[in-house]
């Protein structure tokens, strides 16, 4: 039984080798590399590199503004979340780098990025996903009851919904860390020994439930975000309305406070953000479930991975435009960015002199 379990599983990775080569593809296996080269190598390299930066910053300023608000403590939340999937996401993009591949290293790239930086990288993008539903959804809660959100959400209890956050995306890995492995394995084509994936005896029985796990949690959290976004949108077009005197039935009762407003801009920029950048992740599912060609092993294998690979470089600018967004629209943000960089700076003129 267990020998054609293996067998099977074999099968199934020898068949997402051979897929682009058993069609006749919508588009070569050339086009496709050059795709997967140009956005996964050079450009969402390119902006992991400087999110990686700009994260390492952000947290630095947060922690600097102290985490005793619920707003620092969901802003510092989610600058973790957009720093380690980054982090992912430049490792499985060194593993799919030409020279990488052909190099002395002693492992299967190909295989090797997906377990170590590939299921990584998609559970922090959900990460970062439902901690802005959360911040959009605070920000609601912000609005409707303004005199007693500090009561409804205190700093602890944001703590608590951020870790949940983390624990609950971690947990829906555990069907493929439990059954997948990095081992040594006999490759014949290159006549080595390296080390690649192995599987358990029990893999089929959840096979492809951490990719639908995904799949589900991102186009939940994705609407959820789109329509708090909207009644954000909405409440300030209408306090800004109010303060233009054109609509009289808001209660001044209801008006936030000058911070409240800017933050609650702020957040809808950032979850705007979120909407455009993941935008083609939810058409990729949505076809996937209309065409079951368009899939790892379909048909349209090739379309399906160029189209993946551009959907890394977006996920790549929503984890690094945050510092610009905080930068323009915080004067807070600023002025704790000078503060640190100013004392750095003066620091080292100290250490020259």
């Amino acid at each position: 039984m267990g020998v054609d379990i293996l067998n099977n599983t074999l099968e199934k990775m020898s068949d997402l080798v051979m897929a682009p080569r058993k069609y006749n593809q919508l588009l070569s296996d050339d086009t496709r590399h050059w795709f997967e080269l140009i956005n996964l190598v050079v450009l969402s390299s390119a902006l992991a590199l400087f999110g990686i930066a700009t994260n390492i910053i952000n947290v630095l300023v947060f922690y600097r503004q102290g985490l005793n608000t619920t707003v620092n403590i969901s802003f510092t939340g989610l600058a973790v979340s957009d720093l380690c999937s980054l982090v992912t996401l430049l490792w499985f993009n060194i593993c799919e780098n030409p020279y990488f591949a052909k190099s002395d290293v002693p492992m299967a790239a190909s295989e090797f990025q997906h377990l170590t930086g590939g299921f990584p990288h998609a559970c922090f993008t959900r990460i970062t996903s439902w901690i802005t539903t959360y911040i959009a959804a605070e920000r609601c809660l912000c609005m409707a009851f303004p005199l007693r959100i500090k009561e409804i959400i205190s700093p602890r209890k944001a703590t608590a919904v951020i870790v949940t956050i983390y624990l609950w995306m971690m947990i829906s890995l555990l069907p493929e860390y439990i059954t997948v492995y990095i081992d040594w394995k006999w490759y014949p084509e290159v006549n080595k020994t390296l080390l690649g994936l192995k599987f358990t005896t029990d893999r089929h029985r959840v096979d492809g439930l951490s990719f639908l796990l995904y799949a589900v949690y991102m186009i939940i959290s994705f609407f959820s975000v789109v329509v708090l976004t909207a009644i954000l949108f909405s409440k300030l077009k209408r306090k800004i309305e109010w303060r233009h005197g054109k609509a009289s039935s808001v209660k001044p009762s209801e008006s936030l406070t000058r911070r409240d407003k800017k933050t609650m801009r702020m957040v809808v920029v950032i979850a705007g953000v979120l909407i455009v950048t993941f935008m083609p992740q939810v058409i990729i599912f949505t076809v996937g479930f209309i065409e079951p060609e368009f899939s790892v092993v379909g048909k349209y294998v090739n379309f399906f991975f160029m189209s993946w690979s551009f959907c890394f470089v977006f996920d790549a600018a929503n984890s690094s435009v945050s510092i610009i967004l905080y930068y323009t629209m915080s004067s807070k943000y600023r002025l704790t960015f000078h503060e640190i960089f100013s004392e750095r700076s003066g620091s080292r003129c100290i250490k020259n002199k």
